[in-house]
C-alpha cells in the first residue's frame, strides 16, 4: 500500500511538471546585463533660427549644430542596433538548446513513460529542467520588454534623423542664399567707395605699386602687412575691408597677378607644395578650404580671420586643421 502510494504522488508530481514544461514552452530569453536602452528627452543642439535676419556665419553655425545633432542621433541608433543584435542572438540560441514545444513535451513523456521502478530519480531530473525553464522565463519576459523598448527608441530616432537632414538641406540653401547676398552688398559698397574716389584711389594705386618688391612672392606679405588692423567683412576685397581670400587676391594684384576672389577656386589655380617647402608669400588653407592665410616666414601667417575680427598675424599652427600648402 505504501509503495502504491508513492507511485501515485510520484505520477502526481510528474503531471505536474508537464504542465509546467508546456507553460513555459517556446519563451525567448534575454542576456543578463544588457545594455539599457536610450532614454529620456533629448536637448537639441541646434535651436530654431531665422533665415531671413540671420548672417551667413550664423547660419553656419547653425548648420555646422544640425549636423553635430544628426551625427550623434546616428550613432546612438548604432549602439541601439548593437544591444538589439546582441539580445536577438541570446534568444536564437535559447530557441536552438530548448526546441519548440512539441519537442520538449515529447522527451518530458518519454521521460516519464520509460521510469518503471527508477520513477523517483526521472521525476527529480525533470524537477530540475521544470526549475531551469521557469528561470528561463523570468530571463524570457526582460528580453522581451528589453527588445520592444530599443525597436521602438530605434524607430523615433531614426525619424528624428530623417527631420535633421531635411533641417540641414534646408539650412544649407539658406546659407548659400545668404552668402551671395553679402558678397553682392559688399562687391556693391567696394564698388561705390572706388568711384567715390577714383582719382585719388588712382594715385594711391599707382604709389603702392611702386613700394612693393618687383617678387610677387616678396610683395604678397609686404601688402598684406600694409592691411594689418583692417576690418574683416565677408565678402571684401579691400581697400580697407577684407575677408580671408580677398586679403590674398589683393595681396597677389600689386604685382599683376589675378587670382579668384574664393578660398576654393585659388585652391585650385596655385600648385601644392610640402609644409617643409613653405616660404614667404605662399598660401596655406584651412578648415575644409573654407579659410586661407598668406605665410610670412618664422612659423607665422597673416590673414582676415572672421567678422568682428581684424587682418592679424597669427601662428601657422592656430588651431584650426590644415588642409594643405599652395603655391602661386
Amino acid at each position: 500500500m505504501a509503495q502504491t502510494c508513492t507511485d501515485i504522488d510520484h505520477r502526481s508530481r510528474a503531471s505536474a511538471i508537464l504542465r509546467r514544461v508546456a507553460a513555459y514552452t517556446g519563451v525567448t530569453v534575454a542576456t543578463v546585463g544588457l545594455v539599457t536602452a536610450f532614454a529620456g528627452s533629448r536637448a537639441h543642439a541646434a535651436d530654431d533660427i531665422d533665415y531671413d535676419a540671420a548672417s551667413a556665419s550664423e547660419i553656419q553655425d547653425h548648420l555646422e549644430d544640425l549636423e553635430t545633432e544628426r551625427d550623434t542621433t546616428a550613432a546612438t541608433i548604432t549602439g541601439l542596433q548593437t544591444d538589439l543584435a546582441a539580445a536577438q542572438a541570446v534568444i536564437d540560441a535559447a530557441a536552438a538548446d530548448y526546441g519548440s514545444s512539441d519537442v520538449q513535451l515529447t522527451y518530458v513523456t518519454a521521460a516519464v513513460e520509460s521510469a518503471d521502478d527508477e520513477l523517483g530519480a526521472k521525476v527529480s531530473s525533470l524537477v530540475e529542467y521544470a526549475q531551469e525553464q521557469s528561470d528561463k522565463y523570468a530571463e524570457a519576459q526582460e528580453a522581451t520588454e528589453t527588445s520592444e523598448t530599443l525597436t521602438a527608441q530605434i524607430a523615433d530616432l531614426t525619424t528624428e534623423v530623417d527631420g535633421l537632414d531635411a533641417q540641414i538641406e534646408e539650412a544649407q540653401a539658406a546659407y548659400d542664399e545668404a552668402a551671395a547676398a553679402e558678397a553682392e552688398a559688399a562687391a556693391a559698397e567696394a564698388e561705390s567707395e572706388s568711384s567715390s574716389s577714383s582719382s585719388s584711389s588712382s594715385s594711391s594705386s599707382s604709389g603702392s605699386t611702386a613700394e612693393y618688391s618687383a617678387d610677387a612672392a616678396t610683395a604678397a606679405p609686404q601688402f598684406a602687412k600694409d592691411q594689418l588692423g583692417e576690418s574683416y567683412v565677408f565678402g571684401a576685397a579691400g581697400p580697407d575691408t577684407w575677408d580671408c581670400s580677398g586679403l590674398v587676391t589683393g595681396a597677389y594684384g600689386v604685382s599683376g597677378i589675378s587670382l579668384t576672389h574664393s578660398t576654393w577656386a585659388i585652391w585650385d589655380e596655385t600648385s601644392a607644395i610640402g609644409r617643409d617647402d613653405l616660404k614667404p608669400g605662399d598660401l596655406v588653407f584651412y578648415n575644409g578650404q573654407n579659410h586661407m592665410a598668406i605665410y610670412i616666414g618664422d612659423g607665422q601667417v597673416i590673414h582676415a580671420p572672421k567678422p568682428g575680427d581684424v587682418v592679424k598675424i597669427s601662428d601657422l599652427d592656430m588651431g584650426m586643421s590644415i588642409d594643405g600648402y599652395r603655391r602661386v
